[in-house]
């Protein structure tokens, strides 16, 4: 018998697609693969993922949960999504949806456009003000996303350094208890200011759903909605702020252009997002269950079979992108990529991200035109024991 491919493929390039899903997406749209934890049906085209996105037979739930084995960042990741069991997952999924959805309303957003503008001036300023080489990661790209969450939930900026350090180790795969020990430490503390705004509200989301007119939710409910809002609502904004800039330094006659015209920054964020995948690109699959059996062309999932949508491969997918690889601000009316998944469970905050980055990309080579790494990029280490990979350090000189 032919032995399967291997989850994940070596990349022997800092971004974008391994060879081998390029070579497996160039014969068929899904074929059998061998991961860590179970075999599965890897899919990487871009019709065929768009589809199952929005096929409600696939799930977060494993309709056979001891036949899988999960890291404990995995399972956390999968309670806050409300995918921990397959008889509930529909019912509790769509009552979250329904009460952060409104959270995210155009008129907050649009209140909190101004304030992000703001700290990106304030952080580029600082950066700008220091002695390269700077390490751009920390100086933008991890606090910015930290801010926002800050202003979204109402938690006081002081504490931002040491939130945004307990999210990033919750979704270390590598280590269990630092995981389950960090988890711990978000709850308390989502916990604990939820508590604090029953008697002392403010303008922020914790606050709203403590008003929800229906007054049913209980603490516990609040800070389970604030602590996926808080664990997902920022660290994929960190890694493309990263991937971004280095997107952009790899293609500088696009950067140029932006920097000229920096009104093409939503066509450039566009861009970011769906060509953002590092490393061995485990940041872009999206892992599902069959709830019942699917047939995807010649093929019939089985209920229970594991299902990997490799959301980057399909957005470099020259059948949806012609001429997929090449970062192109000036793209014919494109397809919408699926960086932010599609269907159900579409991501709420899509919009608060396209705003900070376009707020980033608008600004960033317009304020250091000089940008460019201070480092050899081959030197990047992206950290692939996360959920969610991207960088610690991001050097840079201008």
């Amino acid at each position: 018998m032919k032995e399967l491919p291997r989850l994940p493929f070596d990349n022997p390039a800092m971004l974008g697609i391994a060879p081998q899903m390029r070579a497996l997406q160039q014969e068929e749209p899904i074929t059998r693969v061998r991961t860590a934890g179970e075999d599965a049906w890897l899919v990487t085209r871009y019709d065929e993922v768009r589809a199952l996105l929005a096929d409600r037979r696939l799930g977060l739930s494993n309709p056979n949960p001891e036949q899988s084995a999960k890291s404990a960042a995995r399972r956390f990741m999968v309670a806050l999504m409300a995918g921990d069991d397959y008889d509930t997952e529909a019912t509790r999924h769509a009552q979250m949806r329904a009460l952060l959805v409104p959270r995210f309303s155009t008129r907050r957003m649009r209140l909190m456009k101004t304030r992000i503008e703001h700290h990106v001036d304030d952080l580029l300023d600082q950066l700008a003000a220091g002695t390269p080489p700077v390490d751009l990661h920390r100086a933008l790209s991890f606090p910015l996303p930290t801010m926002v969450i800050c202003d979204l939930l109402g938690v006081p900026l002081a504490d931002r350094e040491r939130f945004g350090q307990w999210a990033r180790g919750t979704f270390d795969q590598s280590d269990n208890q630092h995981s389950a020990n960090t988890f711990q430490q978000v709850v308390d503390y989502i916990t604990e200011l939820v508590a604090r705004k029953r008697t002392e509200p403010g303008d922020d989301l914790l606050s709203e759903l403590i008003a929800h007119k229906d007054s049913a939710l209980s603490d516990a409910d609040i800070a389970h909605l604030g602590n996926a809002v808080l664990l997902f609502g920022y660290e994929t904004t960190i890694v493309r702020i990263d991937l971004g800039t280095l997107l952009l330094l790899r293609n500088p006659a696009q950067r140029a252009l932006l920097a000229e015209n920096p009104e093409l920054a939503p066509a450039a964020v566009e861009e970011i997002l769906r060509l953002g995948v590092g490393g061995k690109g485990s940041n872009a699959i999206i892992p599902r269950y069959a709830h019942s059996d699917i047939t995807v062309g010649e093929t019939v999932i089985r209920t229970g079979d594991a299902v990997m949508l490799a959301i980057g491969a399909a957005n470099y997918d020259g059948r949806a992108f012609p001429d997929g690889d090449l970062f192109d601000l000036a793209r014919n009316k494109p397809k919408s990529h699926l960086a932010f998944g599609h269907g159900a469970r579409h991501c709420i905050g899509r919009t608060l991200a396209r705003i900070e980055l376009t707020a980033v990309f608008e600004r960033l080579f317009r304020r250091l035109p000089n940008l460019r790494l201070a480092v050899p990029e081959e030197s990047l280490r992206w950290q692939e024991h996360r959920i969610t990979g991207g960088f610690d350090e991001l050097p840079v000189t201008f």
